[in-house]
Parts: C-alpha cells; sequence; structure tokens
C-alpha cells in the first residue's frame, strides 16, 4: 500500500521554478567567489588562531590575546560576525566579552586569570541568525610575582650578647592572593656591629619562606637586621641583646690610699660586666668579708644598678696601718680589694722603760707599742706590738669599746697612767708593785673622805706620784726609801693606797712632781709672795739618794722634800722643765731667771748623763756643758732618763749618756759613754722628746695649733734600742741598734 502523499507535481515544478528565479536574484547583492564579500549572515565557524594553552600569574592577563577567525561555510573570512567570549573554568575574566569580526574575520580578546591555581578555559562563541558554533581556549594558573613580604617567626627576641638568638629568623613571600612564592631571593643584612648572619642570601622554598640564624653584636643594646627582597620595603628585625654569661668585677673609684683611723675614707665602687663589657645589672655584691678592728661601712650588701656598678663608703677602723676591704660577686669565688692605710698623729709621746704611748692630736686618743708583757699596752693582751695598732680603750675592748681620751699622760717601768679629758685617772700595766692589769683601770683618790681630782700624774719604776687641781701632792706604791715622801720611816712594802706627802715649811703647794727609780723631786708653784726678790725658787727632792740625786749636796737618803742646793742666789727653776731619771735629775733655768732656758743636773753619772764631761755625780746641781767647741745651750725642754738625757733647743735635739745601743740618735752606737751634749742627727727640729731606758723618742712639728692652747699634729721619730719593738717601726724586736731618728709607722 502506497503512503500518503504530501505534495503534487504541480506543486514541486513550481517550487522549483521559483528557487532558480530566486537564485537568478540574488547573484547581484550575494557572492561567495573571490571577488566579493561574505556578508556576516554566512559567517559559519569559528578556528582558533592564537592564545590557547598560555600559562600565565594569577591574577594577570595572559601575554598573548585569544584570537579566533570568523569563516563562511567554504572557508571564507567574515566580517562583521559577533563573537562572544565567557570564562568557563578558573576564574578571571575576558575583556572585552564581545567582539566583532575585522575584515580578515579575527576577533581577540584579552584574557586576565583567576585566582585558582590550574586549568581555566574560555570559550568563543559565533552567534547569527542561522549559525552557532564555539572555540575554547585552555590556560594555566601559576602562582605570581611576588607581592607580600611578612615576617613569620624570630623577631622581638631577647638574649646574651655576642649568642646565637635560640630562635631563627623566619620570612615568607606570597603572591597576591597568599599563594606561596618559591625561589625568591632574600637578602640578609645586620646593622653595623649588631652581629653576623647565618646566610647573608637565601631563596625561598616551595612554603615560600627563607630563614637565617642571627648571632647578635657585643652590645648589650637594641640590635637590628634587616631581610629584603628585590622590589619590597626590607623586614626589619629587632633583637634585645643582654650581658652575657660572662663576668669581670673591677674597683671602678677607690678612695684615698690612707686616711685617718676612725674616720671615713671616701667611695669604694666597683662595676661588674660580660666579657665584652657590657654592664650586668642586678648581681649580689657583699662588702666587708675581711674587715676587722672595726671599720663600717655605709652598706655591706647590695646589688649592682644598672650601670652594672654598687659602692659603698669605707670608715677605717681604730686600728693604725693596713686595712682591707674586699667586695664579692654572688656565685664567683674570687674578690676585688682595696687597701688603704689608716694613720695617727700624735701631739705627744711617753716612754716608759721599754714602751711608748702617743696622744693623737686629733681625738686624745691613746695608742701604744713596744713591750707589752705585763699589759702595760692597755689593749686587753699581754703581748709586744712593735707599732701602734690599736688604741687604748676606757671601758671594753680596742675595737668598739669606749676609746680613752688622754689630758696628761706618764709611763713607768712596766705600765702607764694617764689622766683623762674629764680628769679621771686611769692606769694600767704592772703598776706600784701589783700584778699587770691588761686594760685601763680607774683610780679613786680620796682625801678626808672627799674624792679629789687629779692635775697631772708622775710615774717612775714601782711608785707614783700626782698633783691635784688645789696642788696637794700624792704618793704610792714602794717605800723602801721613803719615796712616797710622807716623812714617814719607810715601810718597805707596797702601798696600795695614796698617801699625802709632806710639803717644806713655808713653801707653796707643788706645781710639778718628777719620779725615778726609788727618788722623786717637784717645784712649787710660783708665789711672788712666798719667793721674795732675791731668793730662789728650788726644785725640792726626797727618797733615795745614795748617788746625790736628792741633790741638797748630801748622800742621805731624805724621807720628805728637801730643796735641791741653789747653784747661786736667786735662780728660778721651770716647773714644766723638770725631769727625773732612774737616779739623777735635771731642771731648767724658767723666766726671771738670770739665764733662762740653761739646764742643770744632779745625781749618778757613771754613763756621763750629767752632761758636765766627766763621769763624776754630783749631789747638787751643775750646769750642763756646751756642745764640743760649741756655745752654751739654751733649751726648752729636757727628759731625763735611766741612763742619758736630751733636750730640745730651738735649732734641734741634743743627747748625752750612755749610748750602748744608739740612743743618743748620733748615727753611730757606742760603749762609750758621751759626756757633752751632742746633736741628734736627721736636721730634725724636734718640739719635745721623751727618753726610756735604752732609746729615745720626739715629735717634730709647730708647738701650738694657731689660735687655740692645744698641741697640733706632729710627726714621732723615735731611736735607740728596738728588743721589744718600742721604737714602733712595724718590725720584729731586734737587737741591732737603730741610731739615727726613724719615723715611727702609720703615719701620713
Amino acid at each position: 500500500m502506497t503512503g500518503r502523499r504530501l505534495y503534487s507535481p504541480v506543486s514541486v515544478a513550481a517550487c522549483v521554478a521559483m528557487a532558480l528565479v530566486a537564485t537568478a536574484c540574488n547573484r547581484d547583492s550575494a557572492t561567495t567567489g573571490p571577488s566579493g564579500k561574505v556578508g556576516k549572515d554566512f559567517a559559519a565557524n569559528l578556528r582558533l588562531i592564537s592564545g590557547d594553552q598560555q600559562v600565565g600569574p594569577l591574577g594577570a592577563a595572559l601575554t598573548q590575546p585569544v584570537v579566533v577567525k570568523v569563516v563562511d561555510a567554504g572557508g571564507q573570512a567574515v566580517q562583521g560576525a559577533t563573537v562572544t567570549f565567557s570564562v568557563r573554568a578558573g576564574g578571571g575574566s575576558i575583556n572585552p566579552a564581545a567582539n566583532v569580526s575585522d575584515a580578515a574575520g579575527l576577533v581577540s580578546s584579552t584574557w586576565t586569570m583567576g585566582n585558582t591555581l590550574g586549568a581555566g578555559k574560555v570559550v568563543a562563541l559565533l552567534t547569527n541568525n542561522f549559525v552557532l558554533d564555539s572555540t575554547t581556549f585552555t590556560a594555566t594558573a601559576v602562582v605570581g610575582a611576588a607581592a607580600v613580604f611578612t615576617k613569620v617567626s624570630g623577631d622581638l627576641q631577647t638574649f646574651n650578647a655576642g649568642r646565637r638568638l635560640p630562635a631563627a629568623l623566619v620570612v615568607k613571600v606570597q603572591d597576591p592572593f597568599g599563594n606561596n612564592v618559591s625561589g625568591v631571593k632574600v637578602t640578609w643584612a645586620p646593622s653595623a656591629l649588631n652581629g653576623t648572619v647565618s646566610f647573608i642570601t637565601d631563596t625561598t622554598a616551595a612554603d615560600g619562606s627563607a630563614s637565617a640564624n642571627w648571632t647578635l653584636g657585643a652590645a648589650a643594646t637594641g640590635q637590628t637586621l634587616s631581610a629584603s627582597v628585590t622590589g619590597k620595603p626590607a623586614l626589619v628585625f629587632t633583637a634585645t641583646a643582654i650581658a652575657d654569661t660572662g663576668r669581670t668585677f673591677i674597683i671602678t673609684s677607690a678612695p684615698p690610699a690612707a686616711g685617718p683611723v676612725s674616720t671615713p675614707l671616701g667611695t669604694v665602687s666597683v662595676r661588674v660586666t660580660d666579657q665584652y663589657g657590657n654592664p650586668v645589672a642586678a648581681a649580689a655584691i657583699t662588702w666587708n668579708d675581711s674587715l676587722s678592728a672595726g671599720s663600717t661601712l655605709s652598706t655591706s650588701a647590695g646589688t649592682t644598678s644598672a650601670a652594672g656598678t654598687a659602692s659603698t663608703t669605707w670608715t677605717l677602723a681604730r686600728r693604725a696601718g693596713p686595712q682591707i676591704l674586699r667586695a664579692k660577686l654572688s656565685g664567683r669565688t674570687e674578690t676585688v680589694t682595696v687597701s688603704a692605710n689608716a694613720t695617727i698623729q700624735f701631739s705627744e709621746l711617753f716612754a716608759g722603760n721599754f714602751m711608748t704611748c702617743g696622744v693623737v692630736a686629733s681625738n686624745n686618743n691613746v695608742y701604744c707599742w713596744g713591750s707589752g708583757t705585763d699589759g702595760q699596752l692597755g689593749q686587753g693582751t699581754f703581748t709586744n706590738s712593735s707599732a701602734p695598732g690599736l688604741l687604748v680603750p676606757q671601758s671594753g675592748d680596742p675595737i668598739t669599746g669606749v676609746a680613752l681620751q688622754a689630758r696628761q699622760m706618764a709611763g713607768g717601768r712596766n705600765g702607764f697612767c694617764s689622766l683623762t679629758i674629764a680628769r679621771t685617772l686611769y692606769c694600767w700595766g704592772r703598776q706600784f708593785g701589783a700584778a699587770g692589769v691588761a686594760s685601763p683601770a680607774a683610780v679613786t683618790l680620796t682625801a678626808g673622805g672627799a674624792t679629789v681630782t687629779p692635775a697631772a700624774v708622775f710615774m717612775g719604776e714601782d711608785f707614783g706620784c700626782l698633783v691635784t687641781l688645789a696642788g696637794d701632792p700624792f704618793c704610792t706604791g714602794n717605800n723602801f726609801n721613803g719615796q712616797l715622801g710622807n716623812g714617814l720611816a719607810p715601810t718597805g712594802t707596797a702601798s696600795g693606797t695614796w698617801s699625802s706627802m709632806t710639803t717644806p715649811g713655808g713653801q707653796p703647794l707643788f706645781a710639778s712632781i718628777g719620779v725615778g727609780r726609788a727618788h722623786g723631786c717637784a717645784v712649787p708653784r710660783f708665789n711672788a709672795a712666798a719667793i721674795p726678790a732675791g731668793s730662789s725658787q728650788l726644785v725640792y727632792c726626797w727618797g733615795l739618794n745614795n748617788a746625790g740625786q736628792v741633790g741638797d749636796g748630801t748622800t742621805t737618803n731624805r724621807f720628805a722634800p728637801v730643796g735641791v742646793t741653789a747653784p747661786f742666789a736667786a735662780i728660778r727653776f721651770d716647773s714644766a722643765s723638770l725631769s727625773v731619771g732612774g737616779s739623777h735629775a735635771c731642771a731648767l733655768e724658767g723666766l726671771g731667771s738670770t739665764t733662762p732656758g740653761r739646764a742643770w743636773c744632779w745625781g749618778n753619772n757613771g754613763s756621763g748623763q750629767l752632761g758636765i764631761n766627766s763621769q763624776v755625780q754630783s749631789p747638787a746641781p751643775i750646769a750642763v756643758l756646751p756642745p764640743t767647741g760649741g756655745a752654751t745651750l739654751t733649751f726648752t725642754r729636757i727628759s731625763a732618763g735611766e741612763h742619758h738625757t736630751c733636750g730640745v733647743t730651738a735649732g734641734g735635739a741634743f743627747c748625752w749618756g750612755r749610748n750602748d745601743y744608739g740612743q743618743l740618735g748620733i748615727g753611730a752606737a757606742s760603749g762609750t759613754p758621751t759626756l757633752v751634749p751632742v746633736a741628734v742627727g736627721g736636721g730634725l727640729v724636734f718640739r719635745s722628746l721623751t727618753v726610756g731606758e735604752l732609746f729615745s723618742c720626739g715629735v717634730v712639728g709647730p708647738a701650738t695649733i694657731p689660735g687655740s692652747a692645744s698641741q697640733s699634729a706632729g710627726t714621732a721619730y723615735c731611736w735607740g734600742d728596738n728588743l721589744f719593738g718600742q721604737l714602733g717601726m712595724n718590725a720584729s724586736g731586734s737587737s741591732v741598734p737603730v741610731t739615727t731618728p726613724t719615723r715611727v709607722s702609720f703615719q701620713p
């Protein structure tokens, strides 16, 4: 069976004819031959010309545009056809999104990559009334150029100077979309003097990072290091360098090397640094671990400041001589040391038989040296000392106790007595036949049931005397030969009480007393009414007189004071100059006498101690002769010892008598006595002298402080025997004589 016809033969023929007519009609308006242009309506296809399969950074335009060509069915270029571009994968944009083909049929657009790594796709669409064709471009988006340069870690560390920081410095390079950029060159550069870096240059790894290790510079301060990449601002790392673990401990300021005892010497400062010189703060410092004899500090412990320093003020101890202050750094065994010499200056010296005491000019404290076996140095011990060391305390110990302040002193055979500023009498050593006492003991004097106040004290071998403010004399001690002067028969035993002395009838009270081995002498207070014009002011003596030491022209012991024989009428003896030796005595003529300052001596002369150019004793005063070939000497002071005598003149000191231990100070020792005065060597001008048994001492310097009645500070010298250290030379006892004046130790 046949199917349904949809058209008749007539209709087909008509249609063919019409088509032929239409074709004929259009030959003039559209051709496909080479000589004609194909209209946009004949666009039939797109051809990919260029721009496919590119690689480009994220977010950046590809270097080549995407280009297509519009052609007709015959492959001829079509002008004026519209092509639309669209991103189908990978993101980004295409510009322009649509365009019209040019005369060559070409259409182009710029493809900007998105922010997603990997493949991207753009489709070009041909649109007209009859044809829809498409062409696909692909591209790969890769990491873009370095855009973000940041610090990751390692900034703001604090560590020891000169050491590598614990954490490495890390930076990162990324593109604008946060993707890590590898292969970027990073340059590391510490600032000047800010240490070193492990790599000067580095390249970022796959994760975009680069790192370096920073060894800090030696300075304990803020330090910087920069990291840089081309085209970006440098990144600056900061670290704080602190002092390293090494320690240097030094004295940065020290006080003077010497200063008076018991006075502030000055500030001592130390500085703690590391091995690079950086200050170490908060380091614990301990002071005074080696202080002695009462030195004090404003602080004994502390910590260093931010500058690495610590300080304390050092007040010297009472002990004269070398002193040491040590500072110790906590955690370390070594110490730093400051040494100083604590000095003393004496106003006056007082000699005993084999020891010496000096009174300090500034405060009247007392220092003693020499033989101490009977406690005669007053420092609580029974040992010798070869130099001024610890002071004599009034109470307590020599280091921290109350210091004795002497108004006046006297030395005897094995002890001393001192009258304090408050006029209290203290004695120490072996006194008046009693056992030795190593520390000062107060002596209270009563008369008629009332306490009396001493004006001065005087000591001899085994007895002593004093004068009260009223001028009353008292003596105590042995009385074998009437040396107590009380007019009574000798008892032959030591006395433990002070006995009132019998004064000569009609004579005023005593001003001064001198005490020897077993005799004493005194000069009355001057009283013009009691001493008529033309009469003498004499010296009165008592006690043992076997060598004429009482001076009354006899050798008979006297149990009460008797006047010495006046050398001539109207002679006036100076009370302040009276001096009594072991068995002789001397005094100077005073003002109002015929020859003021002339020396007279009497008594024993076995060693030439009378200075009369012989060794014959004299039971009456006899004038000291001038030096050989010299003029008569005018003395201001005279001091009688056991077997020699010394005197002070305005031009220098002179001595005479025994010299086997160099006690005359003339530069040589001799077993032959010197029978007339000879000048003490060294050219020193002494203001006072004191003599012991085999040695001599003196003080050089102005006599008084301007505007004051007080003695000024002088320089002390000693010479002669030094077996017990009595010369104060800070050398152990020696049997070798010192024959010229030598400075006592620890003076400035």
